[in-house]
């Protein structure tokens, strides 16, 4: 981990920029980071310190390049006077795209030297365990029992001792909704589970092609008046009751079943099933990222409510003068909006602005629907002055398919709805559940004063994020000028 450091050149434009770090368990890498920090905004006069945290960090290399794309966005966009960016350096990961191509891939796994690297952060003390997965990976054993051996893997991996502070992160849903449970794929049968992410991979390169076909999205309106849902003393509302943006059609017809990973039609251990062993075997490394990419959204949330919370305070005490933005992309949108929610009743942050956000989409509602209580972050506006701006694309399909498949809970029953309505993301079709919130597009959220001052706005930027190949669809595609104007727009930057 990196100490505090200073870049940005003036000259060119580019905004000052300083590191701060945390580990797996929230603690500050450097204790007096941000006293530093706070030194050097206030010597450079920063009225705007926006603070950044993404999935890329850990990864020297890729690091510098997104950090650099970031800072060059805001120099573009001009204004960047009294302006500091802050970078949120956590241990997380992003999978080689295959875009990228530039890493040569290590054996059969699909896995770059880089992705190993980033594997043994997220598994810091898994070493033994995550050797062995890599070899069944790279080995593709014939038999369903070798796929067992992949699902024990992946349960060691992430497995934690009953007290550990992870367990409260988890899911998104609040403390007093349900006891915490793992995700169903850890639990259901391996082959099974794999079968149908190797589905899902199939869906995701259908979808991928191509995305100029997509059906505008559909807007659901909450039910008002006499034809309104009842709801019970405790909170509880009917399936039909949240209102929210919805894409005209799921990405596959998998997510319309209440099931997530429903179950194959064919019997456990039918001899069938071994036909097509590459395909199951995509499933497989397709199960690993999605495990990973659990493992990293529960310690995001724990980094951001225990590490940045706490460097936050110290930093709105010593700069009271500056205003303190929080800007987040994936599973680091989760770390800044848990950072927010960690923040004393009578503390503010000037704006929230959350891109792709790995992020239930009823995370912010009072009231979940068909359970009792409201999401982990509920009422967190009320810590943000300005507003809170979720900013999402249907061509996300890191979110919009594989997080659903991914999120079903050991125990969930058959609900009402189909698992994208149930455990669907934010970053994918937007707020759920929150009655009056705006809904705009990308275009009309920068005209002038179309968002508003305080609250939730959702704001579709479909058509702006949308590049990307399978398995993620446009899920890394948010190096755009536009969404710096968002921001700037959104945290009175301008």
């Amino acid at each position: 981990m990196r100490n505090t450091r200073e870049t940005g050149d003036r000259a060119s434009g580019e905004p000052l920029w300083w590191d701060v770090g945390f580990d797996a368990h929230g603690d500050a890498a450097d204790e007096r980071q941000g006293d530093r920090v706070a030194g050097a905004a206030r010597e450079a006069g920063v009225r705007h310190l926006v603070v950044l945290a993404h999935t890329a960090h850990h990864e020297p290399e890729l690091t510098e390049r997104v950090d650099a794309r970031c800072r060059a966005l805001f120099a573009e966009a001009g204004g960047t006077d009294g302006v500091g960016l802050v970078g949120v350096r956590w241990p997380s990961m992003c999978f080689a795209r295959p875009e990228d191509g530039h890493e040569e891939r290590t054996g059969d796994t699909g896995l770059t030297g880089a992705d190993v690297a980033g594997l043994r952060r997220v598994f810091p003390e898994g070493e033994d365990t995550l050797a062995r997965l890599l070899g069944l990976l790279d080995e593709r054993p014939p038999g369903n029992g070798a796929l067992d051996d992949v699902g024990i893997a992946l349960r060691r991996l992430v497995e934690q001792p009953l007290d550990t502070p992870l367990h409260a992160y988890g899911t998104d849903l609040g403390a007093s909704v349900l006891p915490q449970t793992d995700p169903a794929m850890l639990i259901d049968s391996p082959t099974q589970v794999c079968e149908g992410f190797a589905e899902a991979l199939d869906a995701a390169r259908q979808e991928t092609d191509p995305v100029e076909e997509r059906s505008p999205e559909r807007f659901e309106e909450a039910h008002s008046g006499s034809g309104a849902p009842e709801v019970s003393e405790h909170g509880t509302l009917t399936e039909s009751g949240p209102a929210g943006p919805r894409p005209a059609d799921d990405p596959t017809e998998r997510l319309s079943r209440p099931e997530s990973l429903a179950p194959s039609e064919r019997p456990l251990r039918d001899p069938h099933a071994e036909q097509s062993p590459d395909r199951v075997w995509g499933g497989a490394h397709q199960l690993l990222c999605q495990v990973a990419s659990y493992a990293m959204r529960r310690h995001a949330a724990l980094v951001g409510e225990r590490g940045l919370a706490p460097l936050l305070r110290g930093l709105g005490d010593d700069l009271p003068d500056t205003r303190i933005h929080l800007v987040g992309h994936g599973a680091g949108a989760r770390l800044v909006a848990y950072a927010v929610r960690g923040l004393g009743p009578d503390e503010r942050v000037a704006s929230l602005c959350l891109f792709q956000a790995a992020i239930s989409h009823f995370a912010f509602a009072e009231h979940l629907p068909q359970l009792s209580g409201g999401g982990a972050l509920a009422g967190l506006h009320r810590r943000v002055t300005g507003p809170v701006v979720c900013c999402y694309s249907h061509h996300d399909l890191e979110l919009g398919l594989f997080f659903p498949l991914a999120c079903r809970r050991i125990g969930d029953g058959a609900l009402l709805s189909g698992a994208g309505r149930t455990w669907g993301a934010l970053g994918y079709d937007g707020i759920q559940g929150i009655d009056g919130c705006p809904a705009l597009t990308l275009a009309d959220a920068l005209t002038d004063g179309a968002l508003p001052s305080s609250g939730y706005v959702g704001v579709d930027a479909s058509e702006r994020i949308r590049a990307g190949g399978p398995p993620r669809g446009a899920h890394y595609d948010v190096f755009h000028q536009d969404l710096v104007r968002l921001v700037r727009v959104a945290g009175g930057l301008a």
